[in-house]
């Protein structure tokens, strides 16, 4: 009797005792906004007593679904567009996917060669076949928007998709062998930062003003772009100056949660105020 009594509290104690698993966050390259914002929630957290575990390096939007729907990303931070991409393609998948926060705000940026002719994104649908456009990677956060774009107006699908990005494609567009490309980011982002820094001389940030892209819609039925303005001055070295704001299109960055593995409604409960908490600062560091 004193056997089974001791096992029977041990075991409770282990069960007490045993630290709860932790929450994966799926987020993005270690230097950019997702990961850090990443790191801000897993500090808020902390001190709620849930332990999340934040994933970089994954391959951003794209990547964070495929790894939720893996059973190894819990949650992740992303792009709406993905979300879009993955209902269109793949609804049944679409449909384990819950957004539970909004983040910063992000701006799509496109550059294009000085000798080029592009003024503006809506230029490329005139003569399609004689452009090309530079989005990375299949899966990439700008491919995922040039298909969007697609759908809402098939007329670009004849663009040119060129799977570079970074200072490849810089150097593509800036020297005439790529039209234009394409930077889905926050305001002051390092790749246009760097446009601006070293390229200046061979490229423009144009507008994107085709209104038939503000048609989408996301997962829930609500708009999935808005229409903002890059304000002057925010690339002040050569792709701006200070008198020459860029409408384009913009959306917020979100925090989704897989509702096939995120099921313990308290880890969910503390893991949504985590993120409202740190929202705020998020949104200082990255913007509104």
């Amino acid at each position: 009797m004193k056997k089974l009594f001791l096992g029977a509290a041990l075991a409770l104690a282990c069960l007490f005792s045993s630290p709860a698993a932790a929450l994966t966050l799926c987020t993005g390259a270690a230097d950019q906004p997702y990961a850090q914002a990443g790191d801000m929630i897993k500090a808020e957290a902390k001190g709620a007593g849930l332990d999340v575990q934040v994933v970089k390096g994954t391959g951003g939007t794209w990547g964070n679904i495929q790894l939720s729907l893996d059973g190894k990303c819990d949650a992740f931070i992303g792009q709406p567009d993905g979300m879009a991409y993955l209902k269109r393609t793949e609804p049944a998948n679409a449909a384990k996917f819950l957004p539970i926060a909004d983040l910063h705000r992000e701006y799509l940026h496109a550059l294009c060669g000085k000798n080029s002719g592009v003024d503006d994104i809506g230029d490329l649908e005139n003569d399609a076949k004689k452009y090309s456009i530079a989005l990375g990677e299949r899966g990439s956060g700008a491919w995922l928007i040039w298909q969007n774009l697609i759908a809402e107006d098939p007329d670009y699908a004849d663009v040119k998709p060129v799977a570079t990005s970074g200072d490849d494609a810089l150097s593509a567009v800036s020297n005439d062998q790529t039209t234009c490309m394409l930077v889905p980011a926050a305001l002051g982002n390092s790749v246009v930062n760097t446009a601006d820094d070293l390229y200046g001389d061979g490229l423009l940030l144009v507008g994107v003003n085709d209104r038939d892209f503000d048609d989408a819609v996301d997962p829930q039925g609500k708009l999935l772009y808005t229409y903002a303005e890059i304000p002057s001055g925010t690339y002040k070295k050569s792709l701006q100056g200070w008198f020459d704001g860029k409408d384009t299109l913009t959306w917020l960055a979100k925090v989704y949660v897989n509702t096939d593995n995120l099921i313990d409604p308290e880890q969910r409960k503390k893991l949504i105020r985590a993120v409202m908490k740190s929202r705020q600062a998020i949104v200082s560091n990255f913007g509104s």
